[in-house]
């Protein structure tokens, strides 16, 4: 029997879900990844999966976009029960994801890369450059999220290759987004304006799934919480009413110190002394005066 908290609002139960997952089993040989695992996922929330890797997490959100099928169990949309063969059927669910690592090309533009697949046109295999161009430029403005449609993703930064995939979703017409460990390759700075950029597209009605181990992150940004534990529900918490420890005591089945005891310094003898060191280079004659090196042991 497997540990579940279930902690939820009256004014919680009254919000419809956009994302339910019942029962959902999936194993490979000698793996178990998920094992009868529930998720329920309200309209308009910021909604965390978390636990530690390996816990299930990707495995459940892959078979949510369609590219993994699960075993058994049943998934439900907007409260109506669907089959998902592939990400073709996700997207006109209105799901998108955007994965841990970017599934971009580099030498296309922003504008090629967005609309690859679902380009705009009077014929399939037209690409009408300026429909697209004007496409974006429109979901640029509507969600905040500005870019050149022109430049080739190569020359683009992580952060802002990451608000092209976001863009890349959007463009399909996704209400329900999957974000898959998306700050791991952000600088703080990065995460600080993503962040933004999700309480935007949420305040626009949009309903977003936040896959993260990192629980500071968690109880900043999300609304409610799905831990797992070992491919198995461990429980279901809203964030304003938990804690750090609370989530990965769920997360690891036991109490976890969340701070680092460092012990005083004890330094050894010199072992290297240097005063008045003076460094040349040629190309710019640079000269260090008065540098003063003291290294000990230990």
């Amino acid at each position: 029997m497997q540990e579940s908290t279930v902690v939820a609002p009256t004014q919680e139960r009254e919000i419809p879900l956009a994302v339910e997952m019942r029962d959902i089993c999936k194993a490979w040989p000698g793996v178990v990844a998920n094992d009868h695992v529930n998720l329920a996922v309200r309209k308009g929330e910021i909604h965390a999966l978390v636990g530690e890797n390996g816990a299930g997490k990707t495995t459940l959100m892959n078979i949510l976009y369609g590219l993994v099928h699960p075993d058994s169990g049943e998934i439900f949309i907007n409260g109506q029960l669907v089959h998902i063969a592939g990400p073709r059927d996700a997207i006109r669910l209105k799901i998108g994801m955007v994965h841990q690592h970017f599934m971009l090309i580099p030498p296309l533009t922003v504008a090629e890369n967005i609309v690859l697949g679902h380009e705009p046109g009077r014929v399939a295999s037209t690409y009408d450059i300026k429909r697209a161009r004007a496409a974006i430029l429109e979901l640029s403005k509507q969600y905040g999220l500005p870019i050149d449609p022109d430049v080739h993703v190569e020359k683009l930064s992580v952060g802002l290759q990451q608000r092209v995939e976001i863009l890349k979703v959007l463009y399909r017409a996704a209400d329900i987004l999957i974000m898959d460990e998306p700050t791991g390759v952000l600088t703080p700075q990065e995460t600080f304006e993503f962040f933004g950029v999700l309480r935007g597209l949420v305040n626009q009605g949009k309903t977003i799934i936040f896959i993260t181990h990192k629980l500071r992150e968690v109880l900043e940004l999300s609304d409610n919480i799905t831990v797992l534990r070992r491919g198995k529900n461990a429980g279901t918490l809203v964030t304003s009413q938990t804690n750090q420890a609370e989530i990965a005591r769920m997360m690891v089945g036991r109490e976890v110190l969340l701070r680092v005891n460092k012990t005083p310094a004890h330094p050894g003898p010199v072992v290297l002394h240097v005063e008045n060191l003076h460094a040349q280079s040629d190309r710019d004659l640079e000269v260090l005066h008065g540098v003063r090196f003291v290294v000990r042991a230990g």
